[in-house]
């Protein structure tokens, strides 16, 4: 009887190994993500066969698990050895193990694919370039940083909030700090490639990069947001970096143009990328508008409106909401340029 419930209860799994690895086929996992589906996939064979054998089936199983837990090790051990790193914030304590379990590209590249499905107006040249270059970007990320952890787990389970939030922290490579950029996410929640994306403009100018985490919907503007933002800024004040920059995507921009002008005298500028609020300002800080010119959700009419009241810097791209991460290098390029010519000599 055991046997024969191992038997199903291992070719159920093999069949979700199955849909697993075509989705990786179709999308792309991380080496780390591969190598966990090979160790469920020993599990699988373990518990389908060697049918007389009991030991033997056992051995393969735990064969497979042991495999898995090496693998879920070795990303603990070295998730933020480099130059990212998470903490929790605002205790300062080091990051939840969660977050260090899974590599983000895992999901993160499936998601795409699936939100092309869901998201019909999305540009069709958008729709072609997202999935690459967001594979493109995790490469690139995985040779400049190492392994990283990630809040996108503990945000799903709705594990953000002013008490205790992940808290993605970049340094500049080799030298210590003498700016800050504080980037606030956009719907969906935080991920450490946006984050990398915008520390790759702030190097620039030598900025620690610092990336709060607050709800899935990325409600900035809310009292929970606020609280959490100015958590993260007691955190960059505590480390005497100097200039202090905002940055926002889509709605993480949406709620940073409403919230400048109560932060606006500890910030030296912002950044808005794909989103900005009708009510919001600059708070009269310099600003700099980084835009998809074919953006169906966050409109190009709307940016261009934006800077021309507020007197904002506008730098327009070819592309739609995800311009940031299908224009990387060139968005990358635009704002450390901005931040250079904003950034005393």
């Amino acid at each position: 009887m055991m046997r024969t419930l191992a038997r199903a209860a291992g070719a159920i799994l093999a069949v979700a190994l199955g849909v697993l690895v075509l989705l990786g086929l179709c999308a792309g996992y991380s080496p780390s993500g591969w190598l966990m589906l090979l160790a469920a996939g020993v599990v699988a064979v373990g518990m389908m066969t060697a049918r007389r054998r009991q030991s033997r089936r056992r051995g393969v199983a735990r064969a497979g698990l042991a495999l898995f837990a090496l693998v879920a090790l070795g990303r603990e051990v070295l998730a933020g050895r480099g130059d990212t790193t998470m903490i929790t914030l605002p205790a300062g304590t080091g990051s939840r193990w969660l977050g260090r379990v899974v590599d983000e590209q895992d999901g993160s590249l499936v998601g795409a694919r699936l939100l092309k499905m869901v998201w019909p107006s999305l540009p069709a040249s958008e729709q072609a370039a997202l999935v690459p270059s967001m594979r493109d970007a995790f490469v690139a990320m995985r040779a400049s940083e190492g392994t990283t952890a990630s809040p996108v787990l503990d945000t799903l389970l709705s594990r953000q909030g002013p008490d205790a939030f992940d808290t993605l922290v970049i340094e500049p490579h080799g030298r210590a700090p003498s700016a800050a950029v504080v980037f606030l996410h956009g719907y969906t929640g935080s991920f450490t490639v946006e984050c990398w994306m915008v520390a790759e403009a702030a190097r620039a100018i030598d900025a620690v990069t610092v990336c709060p985490a607050t709800g899935f919907d990325g409600r900035w503007w809310s009292p929970d947001g606020e609280r959490i933002l100015r958590a993260t800024l007691a955190y960059v004040a505590g480390r005497h970096v100097g200039r202090t920059y905002l940055a926002g995507l889509s709605n993480g921009a949406h709620g940073a143009s409403l919230l400048a002008p109560r932060f606006a005298s500890s910030l030296a500028g912002l950044i808005l990328i794909a989103g900005s609020s009708r009510e919001g300002s600059t708070g009269g800080l310099p600003t700099l508008v980084v835009q998809g010119e074919g953006d169906t959700l966050s409109s190009a009419a709307a940016a261009h409106a934006f800077a021309a009241r507020t007197g904002a810097t506008y730098a327009g791209f070819d592309g739609g909401h995800f311009v940031m991460m299908v224009r990387r290098a060139e968005v990358r390029d635009a704002i450390a340029s901005w931040l250079r010519r904003t950034s005393p000599n």
